[in-house]
């Protein structure tokens, strides 16, 4: 019988306890992501997540900010090939409209995936309606100071509670004079992010956190479909072939050396099994397996009571290995180390 895994994208789809207990009776393993790097859980749950961690029940997956989707999903299979069967099958739950990228990039690598596409929440989708388009934002730059001012409210301690203190904070957070001020105030008004009761003020959570959601960095929808379904068709290509070039077309104001940086920022926390893998395929030498499968099987008999997915995981992390689609490349750093 086939193991069948979850793959649960958390981007606007805040996860609870009762949802990971319920999906850790049925499956084998939960693999998480998050294209936004964080997530939220509740205080009161959290010894029982670090516990499904330390099990290795819940898997955390890695993801590479991006200001294309393609490229974060890449990281995203290219770890999943990496520590599953081959003949796993992922159910894949998620909020989010580019998620049948995803299922198609997974498909393309040879992973057996099934999309269960959860609606948002209503209550996030009517506010998410009142947000003008990016379009109209990018034309607009009295739009462009509103989205600039809540990017500095989300910043702040303490929020401003009367009239008085919004003129003030808007007036100093983007350096305008008092007419425009106040026609900045009135925009917070009209777009439902401030809610006025008298001289009294307060933000509506809600719509706040979609401007703040909000990337004026990402191409906006106007581009030919054409183009975008080009970049999806190459993508796939390279994940095939090379995923290190896919990571050198990410953002190109991203520098390299940030990249390498965050790739290889535990390299000096070293346990002493990961020190004993290195050690033994530092031995092999030119035999070193080159296939994932046949590296996983060797250490699996190397050190039949290590969680050898964990340490595959954790080997990529630190960048000792990467796994081009068709076979391991042993780094110099691991060498080093």
């Amino acid at each position: 019988m086939n193991a069948k895994v979850v793959l649960l994208d958390l981007e606007n789809n805040p996860p609870t306890a009762q949802l990971f207990r319920d999906i850790i009776e049925h499956f084998s393993t939960l693999y998480i992501f998050n294209g936004q790097g964080r997530f939220e859980f509740p205080l009161i749950d959290l010894t029982e997540l670090a516990s499904w961690i330390n099990s290795g029940q819940v898997i955390v997956l890695d993801t590479l900010a991006a200001k294309e989707k393609e490229f974060e999903y890449a990281v995203v299979v290219g770890q999943l090939l990496a520590l599953l069967e081959p003949e796993a099958h992922i159910e894949v739950i998620s909020t989010m409209d580019s998620s049948h990228m995803l299922i198609e990039m997974m498909a393309a690598s040879g992973l057996s995936c099934h999309l269960i596409q959860l609606k948002r929440d209503a209550a996030d989708a009517k506010a998410k309606s009142l947000i003008p388009s990016l379009d109209a934002i990018l034309a607009n730059p009295q739009l462009q100071q509103i989205k600039k001012y809540c990017d500095t409210l989300a910043k702040m301690s303490g929020k401003p509670n009367t009239v008085l203190k919004l003129k003030n904070s808007i007036a100093n957070i983007l350096n305008l004079d008092t007419d425009q001020t106040q026609h900045i105030l009135g925009m917070l008004i009209n777009l439902k992010l401030v809610k006025k009761e008298q001289e009294q003020i307060s933000f509506r959570k809600k719509v706040l956190k979609q401007w703040l959601q909000l990337d004026l960095d990402v191409e906006p929808a106007s581009i030919q479909p054409e183009l975008k379904l080009a970049k999806v068709d190459s993508l796939l290509a390279k994940l095939q072939t090379n995923s290190q070039q896919i990571l050198a077309e990410v953002d190109s104001r991203i520098a390299v050396k940030n990249i390498q940086d965050d790739l290889f920022k535990n390299f000096e926390q070293i346990d002493p099994v990961q020190m004993e893998v290195i050690q033994k395929l530092n031995q092999l030498k030119s035999e070193k397996p080159k296939d994932i499968y046949q590296l996983r099987d060797l250490l699996e008999q190397l050190f039949p009571k290590s969680d050898v997915r964990l340490l595959l995981k954790e080997m990529l992390d630190k960048g000792y290995i990467y796994w081009n689609g068709n076979s391991v490349i042993y780094s110099h750093e691991m060498f080093l180390n």
